[in-house]
């Protein structure tokens, strides 16, 4: 995909299965019921991010006079799964596996590997109240995770499952979302907001009437 086609005009054309294709090239986790919306805003914004990530690499490049690059291994041979939010609503996990149990993994029937999204109750909560899996492959490495909202503590878990029988590899430290204030969250257009006069001034309805067209599943 061409950097200069990811304009928000050009995404308006395409059809949800497209938007799906080119946001898994990004590694977008994109459920079926996700607002088309929403995602062309996470396309257009992750296209950016990668644009200039791309462009600052080439100018520490050239300002370092680098003749030799140093690639960094594609395997620390540990495994492991770790979690970094990218905002209240998409998280980016990341996972690495042993030599040892990525040979394991090849040599068990069917096999297939996951990543166990468990929403818990409290950060030292272990038993999870809802549990999403993710399938994905070894090689990957990464993935972006729509969170489910209203929730605000989650531990991902590296998971294989074999002949219906799993076992966990690795998990992440909980990670806490955080969570804005009930007026924020229950947002609606058209519903009457008890803002008071100084806060209205601050233009918080057209902020909020903004993020709500652009990011609606980050509302309940």
């Amino acid at each position: 995909m061409e950097t200069e086609k990811l304009t928000h005009a050009y995404l308006e054309t395409l059809s949800f299965p497209d938007l799906c294709k080119i946001a898994d090239e990004y590694g977008l986790d994109v459920p079926e019921s996700l607002n088309r919306r929403f995602l062309i805003g996470e396309i257009l914004e992750l296209g950016e991010n990668s644009s200039k990530t791309a462009t600052e690499s080439m100018v520490i490049a050239s300002e370092d006079n680098i003749h030799s690059e140093k690639e960094l291994p594609k395997n620390y041979n540990e495994t492991q799964i770790s979690c970094v939010l990218r905002n209240p609503v998409w998280a980016f996990v990341y996972w690495n596996i042993s030599e040892s149990d990525n040979a394991k993994i090849k040599e068990l029937p069917n096999c297939n590997l996951m990543i166990r999204v468990c929403v818990l109750s409290s950060e030292e909560e272990l038993k999870p109240e809802q549990v999403l899996e993710i399938n994905v492959t070894a090689e990957s490495q990464e993935q972006y995770i729509l969170l489910p909202s209203g929730q605000k503590f989650f531990r991902f878990e590296l998971v294989y499952v074999s002949n219906n029988s799993g076992q966990v590899l690795a998990f992440s430290p909980v990670v806490s979302i955080p969570q804005p204030a009930k007026i924020v969250n229950e947002f609606q257009p058209g519903k009457e907001n008890d803002f008071s006069e100084v806060i209205k001034l601050s233009g918080i309805n057209k902020v909020l009437m903004d993020q709500y067209k652009n990011h609606r599943q980050s509302f309940s």
